[in-house]
């Protein structure tokens, strides 16, 4: 299998990021995700707070989320990855949204590279901050990543999508006979 190397920016059609900002929360309204909503392969929509339509229109100037971007905490974690899995999102803070070049990298792919062990060494070896450490978005641009062509990229992801499938259906039974046995 060939790799080719990218600048990281060079191989993302979008990178949406609104670090150190916050808009005004309101009751109810289009959920907004910031850091403490992604855990690696899980959004958790209970810890989210909400904006307002308009707030939304004023607020998301940068960029509009989309379903099947990739979801990346830039702090407090460091490193967490999710895929969006719906467009109504706002986004908040320590977090940047993906979304990879058409033909160039898969964004099922990027959740598992940026996921596996070489995608977190990489992240952390450019982080800085002493009480909480980060990785800047001026910083992650540069990061170079080396890629397989877009067929392999997608067979990679197929494969370890189908896994995580599987783990959850086990996870899934052993809990069940976990409550047949109590």
């Amino acid at each position: 299998m060939k790799f080719k190397t990218y600048i990281m920016e060079d191989a993302l059609e979008a990178i949406i990021d609104y670090r150190g900002k916050t808009p005004q929360k309101s009751e109810s309204g289009i959920p907004t995700l910031s850091a403490k909503s992604v855990k690696n392969n899980f959004i958790d929509y209970n810890n989210c707070y909400y904006i307002s339509q308009e707030e939304y229109n004023r607020f998301m100037v940068t960029g509009f989320p989309k379903k099947g971007d990739i979801l990346l905490t830039t702090e407090a974690p460091l490193g967490m990855v999710a895929k969006l899995d719906r467009d109504d999102i706002a986004i908040a803070q320590r977090l940047l949204t993906l979304r990879g070049k058409n033909n160039i990298l898969d964004n099922d792919y990027l959740l598992y590279f940026l996921q596996s062990s070489t995608g977190q060494h990489l992240l952390k070896s450019h982080e800085t901050g002493t009480t909480v450490t980060g990785i800047k978005q001026a910083v992650f641009r540069k990061l170079e990543i080396s890629i397989p062509n877009i067929e392999d990229q997608r067979k990679i992801a197929t494969i370890l999508s189908a896994l995580d499938s599987r783990i959850l259906i086990n996870t899934a039974i052993n809990e069940n006979l976990r409550l047949q046995a109590a």
